[in-house]
């Protein structure tokens, strides 16, 4: 009897796991909030995933000064970033610092989970690369082509959970 109720203990719990995770990624368009990004892609293709778009964003990069925490880390490679965005007078979400540590936010901010790494810039002017996790997003087969032409004036709609998790909503032409 013992046996039978810690199996179906373990069965309930994994079960629950599922819908946690489920759950967890459903929540984000309910909790979230949306922002929108400017970007650029490229049409690659996977063979075992399809067609992909790789997408490039105006938050991709920051300057050096915006950092808030020991600069000298990021020269030894990636590091966990906590990057601040707000939105600019034509509702675009820009970078307005990035962090070590998860700062506090108020109004129209959002925080962004990213991993940094310090890159020589143009000038010598010393910047930061953000890699955000959404940089790829796959699409019906065939229409990445579509999307690679329409590049110049793509928009990505990014909804943005209070507790970090984040992802694409829709890409706007």
């Amino acid at each position: 009897m013992i046996k039978k109720r810690g199996w179906m203990i373990a069965a309930l719990l994994q079960v629950l796991f599922l819908l946690f995770i489920a759950g967890s990624y459903y929540s984000i368009d309910y909790f979230g909030k949306e922002i929108k990004i400017k970007t650029v892609p490229v049409d690659p293709r996977d063979l075992l995933y399809g067609d992909y778009v790789t997408l490039r964003y105006d938050i991709s990069t920051a300057p050096l000064k915006s950092y808030k925490g020991d600069a000298a880390k990021l020269d030894r490679g990636e590091q966990k970033a906590y990057v601040v965005l707000q939105p600019n007078k034509d509702g675009y979400y820009v970078v307005k610092n990035v962090y070590s540590e998860k700062p506090d936010v108020t109004g129209d901010q959002v925080v962004l989970t990213a991993k940094a790494e310090k890159v020589w810039g143009p000038g010598s002017i010393d910047n930061i690369q953000l890699t955000y996790g959404f940089e790829r997003y796959y699409v019906q087969e065939n229409t990445g082509k579509e999307l690679e032409q329409q590049a110049k004036d793509m928009d990505v709609i990014i909804s943005v959970a209070p507790w970090g998790a984040h992802k694409i909503v829709e890409l706007k032409p």
